[in-house]
Parts: C-alpha cells; structure tokens; sequence
C-alpha cells in the first residue's frame, strides 16, 4: 500500500509541475496575435489602407486599418437612404472564422434564421454585443450592408479574449427602426 500512495503522490506531482511550466504571457499572447493577423493579411494580398476610400470604391482586398485596431472592408454598401442611428436595432448575421492557414469556421448565424435565438443588439449600447459589431455597423450605415472585418482579441466576443485569438468575419447586418 506505501509503494501505490508513493506512486499516485509521484504522478500528481509530476503532473502538477507540467502544467505549472506554461511561461504564456499576455504580452506573448498579444505577439503571437498579431503575427496570425499580418500573416493572414499577406496569405490574402490584403491592401491595409490608413483612410477610408473617398470615392467610396472599394478595390477586393481593400481593407481600412481603423484606430481601434479593425481591419475593415465594406463589401456592399446596403439599401436605402434612411442611416443608422443610435438605439436602433442591429440584426447581424455572420461567419466567424480563424485566421490560420487552413481557416476553420468557429460559430455562424444564416439570414435564413427565423428561429426565435438571435442576437440581436442596440446600436450605441456598447454593453451588448463586441465593441467591433458596433464599429463596423457605424461604417455600414444602411439596412442589408455586407462587410468583411478582421478583429483583434481585445474588441471581439470574450470567448476570443484568452488566449488572444483574432478571427475574421463575413458580416451581413439588417436595420430596424
């Protein structure tokens, strides 16, 4: 009996002192992030722009670098005349994706939902919904707009938050008012 308690006492200590020798920081993690965004911008041909086009022509890999770290690329600028305005609701459908080479889809909603589970938001109510949804709504003003956004751990959904992971997303939102 002293050599199986020695046993299990060896096991859980060795066990203990892998699992203690994980030397991640947040500051590594945060290195590690932003080398999967720049790598996955070169993979793509990704043309990071300082500025929003004034022409309001998007070229295909277009994408404003914004000051919050969003990579953002409007796809299609919506219907409509009536904008976006605070405290209307925002109803996002989406494709959330890594960044890796070999991208895997991670969580999806489909416009064709018409379940009662969606994820609605209001616009300006920063307590609901990722600080990037908000931002790239901001820039997509109108009902049925389609982006593409790229987001940094620190202003995408906490389950992202740690480790730092960024994720990519096809973005389709509709306006109510």
């Amino acid at each position: 009996m002293n050599r199986i308690s020695y046993l299990i006492i060896l096991v859980f200590c060795s066990l203990f002192l892998i699992t203690s020798c994980n030397d991640t920081t947040y500051a590594k993690e945060l290195k590690l992030e932003q080398n999967l965004i720049s790598d996955f911008i070169a993979r793509n041909n990704i043309n990071v722009l300082s500025s929003f086009p004034t022409d309001k022509v998007w070229g295909v890999n277009d994408y404003v670098l914004t000051s919050s770290g969003l990579y953002f690329h409007l796809s299609n600028a919506g219907e409509g005349e009536d904008t976006l305005e605070f405290n209307n609701t925002i109803v996002p459908r989406y494709i959330e994706y890594t960044l890796t080479e070999v991208s895997d889809t991670t969580r999806h909603t489909s416009i064709l939902d018409d379940g009662g589970y969606t994820l609605d938001f209001t616009y300006g109510d920063l307590t609901q919904m990722c600080t990037a949804f908000h931002e790239a709504a901001k820039y997509m003003k109108y009902n049925n707009s389609e982006a593409k956004i790229i987001v940094h751990s620190k202003i995408g959904f906490k389950d992202n938050w740690s480790p730092a992971t960024p994720m990519g997303y096809d973005l389709k939102i509709k306006i109510e008012k």
